[in-house]
């Protein structure tokens, strides 16, 4: 009778133990690699190198995702955050809200309801994230940060950025059929107007929000912010097209989480109302 009763100790014990064990394993991880085409490797803390073949490959705290030439890989994060590595490029996850950006390009769509705030480290700024969508490339083209949407808080791992800007030209086309009919002075007139709205300025800041639909490119120091042309937005659809209905199903899940959020907040004021009114 006793041996019994402390071998279902023992029993009970040990299925503690696993279960205790199987979450703490389970909690080092801080996403997965949905989606890979191509050759697509992560290394781990201890420099080994495992070949990602398929999805669903787990991802861990100080894991190293890098693509090859050729492939990509999609991340989806336990907070339901979104990357998407193109080739030749490598992204480690420091810690669940801190990621790195170690060279290549590499599309980031955050929501901000989806849990603690987050950021994003690169060789030459450190980005402060608020629930948004943006490209960050560090390759053969240069160093820069594409925003689509949302707010990026930029700040300088040393001394203070040089930020060149340039005022936009949005009110040219009203300004053309205005003048439309003086076509013989309509170009001097142009260029005139166009030194006049487009008068470089300079900032020297240590860190400063970019604002959606910007790219700024670095070269060292000097920061030089301009608004998306064509072929970022090519970009942009590019990354989109690869995730595909990984990433309308990351947004659907943003929007149905907001809404829920929204439906609490209404009833616990609601319910606090009514505490009130009783009391």
């Amino acid at each position: 009778m006793l041996q019994q009763a402390f071998k279902r100790f023992l029993s009970t014990i040990t299925i503690l133990v696993l279960i205790s064990s199987a979450c703490a394993y389970a909690e080092e991880f801080s996403g997965k690699v949905i989606r890979v085409d191509g050759e697509v490797h992560i290394i781990d803390a201890s420099g080994k190198c495992h070949t990602v073949e398929e999805s669903r490959f787990l991802v861990r705290e100080m894991d190293t995702i890098v693509t090859a030439e050729g492939g990509n890989a999609i991340v989806r994060f336990n907070d339901g955050a979104l990357s998407v590595l193109d080739e030749n490029s490598s992204l480690q996850v420091v810690k669940s809200n801190w990621l790195s950006h170690l060279g290549g390009k590499i599309y980031f769509t955050f929501s901000k309801v989806f849990g603690e705030p987050r950021q994003v480290t690169t060789r030459f700024a450190t980005l402060g994230i608020r629930g948004t969508t943006f490209i960050i490339y560090d390759n053969d083209n240069g160093q820069g940060v594409a925003l689509q949407e949302g707010l990026l808080d930029i700040e300088s791992p040393g001394p203070a950025f040089e930020i060149h800007r340039q005022q936009e030209l949005d009110e040219f086309e009203v300004f053309k059929q205005q003048r439309l009919q003086q076509q013989q002075d309509l170009r001097q007139e142009y260029d005139d107007y166009k030194q006049q709205i487009q008068r470089e300025f300079i900032e020297y800041k240590e860190n400063f929000t970019l604002q959606p639909n910007h790219v700024i490119r670095f070269d060292g120091i000097r920061v030089d912010e301009t608004l998306i042309d064509e072929n970022v937005k090519a970009e942009f659809d590019n990354f989109e097209a690869i995730a595909g209905e990984l990433l309308e199903e990351f947004r659907e899940q943003a929007r149905a989480h907001r809404e829920r959020m929204e439906e609490e907040k209404k009833a616990k004021e609601l319910e606090d109302e009514l505490l009130f009114d009783d009391y």
